[in-house]
């Protein structure tokens, strides 16, 4: 049957019988005349597996195709088995119905094959009667033997059944109708229904369900059970064509998911990609044309989740899953899918999108030098390819220049000029590899950190790279040396970035090593590691690296495929060494490499800024796709020889604290790199445990990942969660972009930099601006932001903007809506009329060390008594709240079988030391004895001021603040009001039945000073009564003048009161005029001559950043100073919570060295704005006769202000004026 070289004259004879009618083929005249819509569709779907139209058989792409087609079609036909006993069509594919089925799969794309030679213009097998009788004769076998509705299904893997099998059933059908009985037809069509006959998986399964039932209902003209028709296959695509949050599909930061947690843009999201394309393509005009309103989503996948990932046509290997370890997909042919379904979107899109992806096409078909496209795609793709490459209207796509973080599948690409730089990681969120069906079972750290760096080298990671690199040193890793792991989950939420521009970026991950297999402990090497990839280089750090698992832990810095001499010139510090395969040496001092590529601009450099020890190896390896991979038809056990470099840090056995730190200098001559080395652009400001951090001096950009949730500060920008941050700075105006890299966070990242802006240019909706000036401060909320980079570009030019006003506690914080960090159990919320909001949470804990955790932005620093109100039912529990993992008070018990429905629990106080958001945990301890059960109910949190010494302030905005009726909440016409706003009872006349209250919580008993304030205003009442309720009665003889005094805290007098909740200030509205409730403050007075300047606000004129900052002249010691950069200089202090004092007295400490930079001359003012000054006391001529020597100042004032300003107008001589310490006593 073999037929030899004559083809090239047949394929001539060919082209001429069909010209002339000659070559028919047998037709069933029942469906000839039976032509219908679905007749035209099947045609359609024919001419996509074969072509519409001829060619020429003499272009030397065709011809090559075709000999292709007709080879694969006649070894399939000299080696199929015909004796009437046979048990399989292919000795390589056993048959049975219990085991096995990926062998039927196989055996029907075998006849796919042939069919495929039988249609296709210029083969000699072209109508064929031989090769027809051969794959009739094979599909029959395979009906009657396997594949038949009510066959039983058996083996491990279900897809075979389900879909690999109807898939190229359908193919071969299409193609062999017109051959084919009605009883053939009608019986395989009944098969294809039996074993996929509902549309219901996930991401690529579902769009293959979709892709099978069309095919199917199309040849049975829609004659098909329920539910697989066309139209329901059609509209089964609108289950994927959303983006999703979570499991399997594409999501809006480019990346695509299948198993729920692998990274798989270049596997099943581009079969998913190429076989959506294909059905679109074919019901396009059609009556079953798609027309959901989320078909313009496919185009925008193509932009972020693919083109970034295909670099001169490789799909790069971190995002193709247990795929790289077959050797006929390998990275340049696993694109294919991408540039068809290109090719078929091109005919549906929109103008733009059409020429951007013919554009796409042809610019990777010309990065490929073997054309690897060419080899498998039907004769019409082919065609089409060529007629764009072959166009010259259609501009190749130069390099589209980007950083991407697919934060959502732990994978990052930047785009450069010249070359394409990979990361590959893993989190608690996403696998470390895939590794199932005997596929990719050496491949162990691709999410590892793995980075893949390409360039003009298109070949480097193709042409049989993985069977012979050695996978336990894949360049970018941190391992154990020789040590292979398990398939799993990573153990770390901390694996994300961020970017600046879109162009730079910098990520990071947490590791930690996993064991051999499932059934083996995890290692203890764990180790962070960050890569912040600038314009031209990409910088990498490793900290924290540490392991008692007794093994060698290495660094990868390179793993390169050299050329077939592997003479690839290398060169250390300005030396080459020697270019002999099995070359091995341990480089100390190290302080730059140079790796000669294997073509031309595939240099690449390596910068050492410590001057590091580097281990270095050149060798030649051997192995074969069988190592990796023994799945049938996805291996060859062929021994493939590759010579590879390898360099890398050796950390020894069981190292603590590692570090490592190197530059990648992509495609840099020896003369380029050895300049760099000597001047670098970048600056490692950290590489601790707490952060990593670098600025890229010539971009004037810094990148830093903070590793833990503590306040943390590098380079004047402080952080007090994890995250990732960059910042950019120019003449005109600086950006700061923040993410949330663990994806955990259901709060707010609070950000400051150590410097003054002057304007807003632009900021994400996420972010809120909280001060411009002396410092930017600003908070993030990352609540659900999936790792997103939020982005706020400030003026440094310009008008000043004023800061904003401080951001009020919520009051309350509703339990119902607060965002849940971590819980053991379920929650539920209950509609409940007591309740505050009208509902309430319940925590369904159902044992004692059952937790809920919560997260509350607390907007004001200072200290709190921590409030809950819970709500009574017979099985609450008694409750032990922890803030940021701190106990808080003593247990509460949360049941009680008196009448009240619900209760004030004083938890405790807590001090929070900065706004930001913390971490509120309920536990349950335990029960009382008489509750039936573990669970609570919480209507709300409070948080009440307590400054240090006590002194509570109650806010009409304030848990505390009661009032008859729904008083107007009001910002005018009145002024000078306490907090953001106050309330007016809404009438001129008097009124006996409104009134407002005040109910402190009162920690401690004792005696009192009641201070009330309201706002200045006109028609106020002149004598608005008071009903004071203390430790001793009510007392009523109070009353209080609002039509003088506006704006000041006015003492009421002084009462004894008891700790808790028993007191209160109730304002009448029975006196003529516009009642007002603003805010009243109790201070103990058994706490006389308290220094104030804790927990407030600080700012300066000048100051000498990192070290002499103005904090530091309120930090409670006199061993650190502020020091400004002139002869004159002040200091501000804003008290915390909004509280006001009557400072009487205040001292200044001089600071440890130069007398002469003490200040001489100044002026103490106080203020309740900050922009409008009261001078409260002015000194001349002082002078410090000591060193860190402290006096003070007793000064006349009895108004409480909010704001104080040491004015310092001259020092004793020095060009520097400084300060140890400044006290306000009141």
């Amino acid at each position: 049957m073999r037929i030899e070289l004559v083809k090239r004259i047949m394929m001539v004879s060919l082209a001429l019988l069909i010209a002339c009618g000659s070559l028919l083929v047998p037709v069933d005249m029942k469906k000839a005349l039976a032509s219908d819509e679905f007749d035209v569709l099947r045609v359609k779907y024919v001419n996509m597996l074969t072509s519409s139209s001829t060619y020429s058989l003499t272009d030397v792409d065709n011809a090559a195709r075709i000999d292709q087609i007709t080879d694969t079609a006649q070894d399939h036909w000299d080696t199929m088995n015909t004796d009437v006993n046979r048990t399989k069509l292919w000795n390589e594919y056993p048959i049975s119905a219990g085991a096995y089925p990926e062998s039927t799969t196989y055996s029907y794309r075998y006849l796919v094959d042939m069919a495929i030679a039988y249609r296709t213009y210029g083969s000699p097998l072209m109508g064929d009667a031989g090769l027809k009788a051969a794959i009739i004769d094979g599909l029959d076998w395979l009906h009657g033997r396997i594949y038949y509705s009510g066959a039983t299904t058996g083996g491990s893997n279900w897809w075979y059944w389900q879909i690999g099998n109807p898939l190229a059933l359908n193919d071969v059908v299409a193609l062999m109708y017109d051959d084919l009985s009605q009883t053939q037809i009608d019986e395989n069509i009944a098969a294809v229904n039996y074993f996929q006959n509902n549309i219901n998986m996930t991401g690529a399964n579902l769009m293959w369900e979709i892709q099978v039932c069309t095919i199917a209902a199309i040849l049975a003209k829609n004659n098909v059970p329920t539910g697989i028709s066309i139209a329901d296959a059609r509209d089964g695509m609108s289950d994927f064509l959303p983006y999703v949050t979570n499991g399997d599909g594409f999501y809006t930061d480019g990346s695509f998911i299948q198993h729920t947690r692998l990274a798989y843009t270049g596997g099943y999201g581009t079969s998913l990609l190429s076989s959506l394309a294909k059905i679109m393509y074919l019901l396009d005009g059609s009556t079953w044309e798609v027309t959901d309103a989320n078909f313009a989503n496919i185009y925008q996948w193509i932009y972020d989740s693919f083109e970034p990932l295909v670099y001169k046509g490789n799909l790069m290997d971190t995002v193709r899953g247990r795929e790289i370890s077959r050797y006929k997909n390998q990275d340049n042919v696993a694109s294919g899918g991408v540039v068809s379904a290109l090719i078929y979107l091109s005919y549906l899109a929109p103008g733009t999108d059409a020429a951007a992806f013919r554009s796409i096409v042809k610019g990777w078909l010309q990065a490929d030098p073997n054309k690897n496209y060419y080899n498998g795609v039907s004769m019409w793709l082919l065609t089409e390819a060529k007629n764009i490459l072959n166009d010259t209207a259609i501009v190749p796509r130069a390099e589209q220049l980007k950083y991407q973080q697919f934060a959502s599948m732990d994978r990052v690409v930047q785009v450069r000029p010249g070359y394409g730089f990979n990361v590959g990681m893993s989190s608690d969120r996403i696998m470390n590899y895939e590794s199932i069906n005997s596929e990719n079972r050496n491949i162990w750290h691709v999410g590892d950190g793995m980075t893949t760096l390409y360039n003009n080298d298109v070949t480097q990671f193709n042409e049989n790279f993985w069977p012979t690199v050695n996978n336990y040193r894949l360049p970018g890793t941190t391992v154990l040396s020789g040590v292979p792991q398990e398939s799993e989950m990573g153990k770390s939420a901390w694996v994300g970035g961020t970017d600046i521009l879109g162009l730079y970026g910098v990520t990071g991950m947490e590791y930690h090593a996993l064991g051999e297999s499932a059934t083996v402990p995890d290692k203890t090497l764990t180790a962070k590691k960050s890569w912040f990839m600038f314009d031209d280089e990409i910088v990498a750090l490793g900290s924290d690296i540490n392991s008692t698992d007794g093994v060698t832990t290495e660094t990868i810095v390179e793993n390169r495929k050299i050329n077939s001499a592997g003479d690839n010139t290398l060169t250390v510090n300005g030396t080459a060494k020697s270019t002999t395969l099995g070359w091995a040496e341990t480089m100390s001092g190290t302080n730059y490499i140079h790796l000669g590529g294997n073509v031309s601009g595939s240099d690449i450099g390596y910068y050492f800024p410590e001057g590091s020890t580097i281990k270095g190896l050149r060798e030649a390896r051997t192995g074969k796709w069988y190592d990796l991979n023994t799945n049938k038809g996805s291996y060859t056990t062929t021994n493939y020889t590759h010579n590879y470099m390898t360099l890398w840090f050796d950390h020894g056995v069981n190292p603590t604290n590692g570090t490592y730190s190197y530059v990648l200098l992509p495609n840099k001559t020896s003369t380029a790199v050895a300049s760099y080395s000597t001047s670098p652009n970048i600056i490692v400001l950290e590489n601790s445990s707490e952060a990593q951090a670098v600025k890229e001096t010539g971009l004037n950009i810094t990148g830093i990942n903070f590793w833990q949730d503590a306040r943390k500060t590098v380079d004047g920008v402080t952080s007090d969660s994890k995250s990732s941050v960059m910042t950019r700075e120019t003449a005109n105006d600086f950006e700061v972009s923040v993410s949330d890299p663990t994806q955990d966070n259901v709060g707010n990242i609070y950000i400051e930099v150590a410097k003054s802006a002057k304007n807003l240019i632009s900021k994400d909706d996420a972010v809120t601006i909280l001060q411009y000036s002396p410092t930017i401060k600003f908070k993030v909320n990352v609540k659900e932001s999936a790792g997103k980079a939020f982005k706020v570009k400030l003026g440094l030019t310009g008008t000043q903007t004023a800061n904003p006003s401080p951001i009020p506690l919520p009051i309350p914080y509703e339990a119902e809506s607060l965002p849940v960090h971590v819980m053991t159990d379920s929650i539920v919320v209950y509609s409940d009329a007591n309740t505050s909001g009208g509902k309430k949470l319940g925590l369904n804990h159902s044992a004692a060390a059952d937790y809920t955790e919560f997260s509350l932005d607390v907007t004001q620093a200072g200290k709190y008594n921590i409030l809950g109100r819970i709500m009574k039912v017979s099985n609450n529990s008694i409750i032990q709240l922890s803030v940021n993992g701190v106990n808080v008070g003593s247990p509460v018990d949360g049941f009680w079988t008196t009448s009240e429905t619900f209760k004030d629990a004083l938890f405790g106080t807590y001090t929070f030391s900065y706004p930001g958001s913390y971490l509120f945990r309920v536990t349950t301890t335990g029960k009382n004895a008489s509750a039936t059960g573990y669970r609570l109910q919480m209507d709300y949190f409070t948080l009440t001021p307590l400054p240090v010494d006590g002194a509570i302030t109650v806010d009409n905005t304030d848990y505390g603040f009661f009032t008859d009726s729904a008083w107007a909440t009001k910002t005018s016409p009145a002024t000078g009001y306490y907090g953001p706003n106050y309330r007016e009872d809404g009438t001129s006349a008097a009124d006996a039945t409104k009134w407002a209250k005040w109910v402190p919580t009162i920690p401690v008993s004792g005696n009192y000073d009641i201070y009330m304030r309201w706002p200045s205003g006109t028609t106020r009442p002149d004598a608005a009564p008071l009903e004071i309720t203390y430790n001793g009665g009510i007392d009523t003889s109070k009353t209080v003048n609002q039509t003088v005094y506006g704006s000041t805290w006015m003492l009421i007098g002084n009462y004894p009161l008891t700790a808790g909740f028993s007191n209160e200030v109730k304002l009448l509205a029975t006196d003529a005029g516009n009642t007002f409730a603003d805010a009243i403050k109790f201070v103990p007075t058994f706490a006389n001559n308290v220094e104030r300047t804790s927990g407030g606000t600080a700012t300066t004129s000048d100051d000498n950043a990192p070290n002499e900052t103005v904090d530091k002249a309120f930090d409670d010691t006199a061993n650190t100073k502020w020091l400004a950069n002139a002869t004159t200089g002040w200091l501000q202090y804003q008290f915390a919570s909004f509280n006001a004092y009557a400072v009487k007295k205040y001292t200044l400490t001089s600071a440890n060295d130069y007398s002469t930079r003490d200040p001489k001359n100044w002026t103490l003012y106080g203020s309740h704005d900050g922009n409008n000054w009261t001078s409260l006391d002015v000194q001349t001529n002082q002078t410090f006769v000591s060193r860190k020597l402290k006096k003070e100042y007793t000064i006349t004032n009895n108004i409480a202000y909010e704001y104080y300003k040491l004015d310092v107008t001259l020092n004793n001589g020095h060009s520097y004026t400084q300060l140890a310490e400044l006290e306000l006593i009141d």
